[in-house]
């Protein structure tokens, strides 16, 4: 009996000494995806934005303003002695549609004094910066800007003599867009400054 109760014990102490097994899940194997904070911002970027996040410098004489739409990732007035213009860039993660639906949308928001169709008198240039293709455009004609602010459909105003130069850089996981509209002659008058900008196109590092 003596010989049986030591054999128990023998067994239960070897049962307990087994270390415990190191966690070798690896991110992706059973560990959540999480959200993380950049730049301390408040915005966040999802896992299917990393690696085609866009940047680029503002030329000297924008003037940054808060995104008064949460679709946009930064928003700039553009000072000029014919009426302010506005240019903002957005990103649609996992969408954002192609890039010649978004031309067709943004040419619909213009006609011409003469009635032929905007895309008819569209300068357009595919160039590469950076490693990235980037389409440039500039439009002239009667802007039908909304009332409510909403991308499309609804009322709108006619704002004659107005222009866009616009560039659409597209990434491994989507377009990103950057629109200018405003009076001709600011929009003329940054055209320099807006070339700049195409030109600094980079992924963030």
């Amino acid at each position: 009996m003596k010989n049986l109760l030591m054999l128990f014990l023998v067994f239960v102490i070897g049962c307990n000494s087994n270390p415990k097994k190191e966690d070798k899940t690896q991110p992706g194997e059973g560990a959540s995806n999480k959200t993380e904070d950049v730049h301390g911002s408040g915005m966040s970027t999802m896992q299917n934005t990393q690696g085609s996040e866009v940047t680029f410098k503002a030329p000297d004489g924008w003037l940054a303003e808060a995104p008064n739409n949460p679709m946009r990732k930064a928003q700039y007035r553009l000072p000029g002695s014919a009426g302010d213009a506005e240019m903002a860039a957005f990103f649609f993660p996992g969408a954002g549609g192609s890039v010649d639906a978004n031309l067709d949308r943004w040419y619909g928001q213009f006609k011409q004094p003469d009635g032929v169709q905007t895309k008819d008198k569209v300068v357009s240039q595919i160039k590469e910066v950076n490693g990235l293709k980037v389409t440039v455009v500039y439009v002239t004609g009667t802007y039908l800007k909304s009332r409510d602010g909403s991308m499309m459909g609804g009322p709108v105003d006619e704002m004659a003599n107005y222009a866009m130069r616009a560039a659409i850089v597209e990434t491994p996981n989507g377009p990103w867009f950057y629109k200018a509209v405003g009076p001709q002659k600011t929009i003329d008058g940054w055209s320099k400054g807006f070339d700049e900008m195409v030109n600094s196109f980079n992924i963030a590092k």
